[in-house]
């Protein structure tokens, strides 16, 4: 497959009606038919085999809920979905923009009991989706202003307990930039999240050149929308956001950041427009 044919293909088809829940669902009152459902996401690649299994999984996680308006079968985002979705709104729109070295850090610290060692688990992959590292056994660090969110994320899947949450300063004396870049070189692999951000620009770059030139249906802006979505969705969350001082000066990511932020800009409102038009 070429890079072309890449850019209109889902990159995680599993995410797709997740980004479509929280893009489009929920400026519907919470609420979408099942044809929309089924008939939207086949646009961007999806059967209908596939979309019902994804509703059955999200079902089983309590995020939907069968219900009918006017005699329309559909499904209704649960409370949990709607809390899953505003957390992951914190992270993907507004929480990777780079920070100071000042600004300092968050540390947490866990002891999970080897009867929990599933919650032991749970712990690892949650706080790496919040753009933590591992700096060493039981050990995660991230920029300070991820302390909210990592606090509110454990709360809510009852983690807390195993938890202590510290905010840090780098030590004065020494050459504390040298030993922070050791610290992230062993926390993070910034080289393949680097490589992924370069591949969304390569990849979405054309999209957002095309529409500049001479814009396209809705139909067509909501499939780029929903793609360009799925593909970007998942580089926030392992994207610490680390200052900008320990950054090189050609960091994908601030490429791909303004690029994301042209596409909704040009993509989004068509988008929108398009799907409404499968709600009642």
């Amino acid at each position: 497959m070429n890079r072309s044919e890449a850019s209109r293909a889902p990159q995680h088809p599993r995410t797709l009606l997740v980004e479509f829940l929280g893009a489009f669902v929920r400026r519907h009152d919470d609420w979408a038919p099942v044809s929309a459902m089924v008939t939207l996401m086949g646009e961007v690649g999806l059967d209908g085999a596939s979309v019902r299994t994804l509703v059955s999984r999200l079902k089983s996680r309590g995020w939907l809920e069968p219900e009918k308006r006017e005699r329309v079968s559909g499904y209704r985002l649960t409370q949990v979905a709607l809390d899953s979705l505003a957390e992951g709104d914190e992270v993907v729109w507004r929480a990777r923009q780079e920070v100071s070295l000042e600004d300092g850090w968050v540390l947490a610290t866990f002891s999970v009991p080897e009867s929990e060692r599933a919650k032991r688990h749970l712990l690892r992959s949650r706080l790496s989706g919040l753009g933590f590292g591992n700096t060493g056994p039981g050990v995660w660090i991230a920029p300070a202003r991820m302390l909210v969110p990592a606090r509110s994320l454990l709360s809510r899947l009852d983690l807390l307990q195993f938890v202590d949450l510290f905010t840090a300063q780098v030590a004065p004396g020494g050459d504390g930039t040298a030993e922070l870049t050791g610290l992230i070189a062993r926390g993070w692999d910034l080289g393949e999240l680097d490589a992924e951000y370069h591949a969304f620009v390569v990849d979405r770059q054309p999209v957002a050149d095309r529409w500049e030139k001479e814009p396209r249906t809705d139909a067509e802006a909501f499939a780029e929308y929903v793609l360009a979505l799925n593909q970007w969705r998942q580089l926030p969350f392992k994207d610490p956001g680390l200052p900008h001082e320990l950054l090189g000066a050609d960091w994908a990511g601030r490429a791909a950041g303004e690029l994301f932020v042209r596409l909704v800009e040009l993509l989004e409102e068509p988008a929108r427009r398009h799907a409404g038009t499968f709600w009642p």
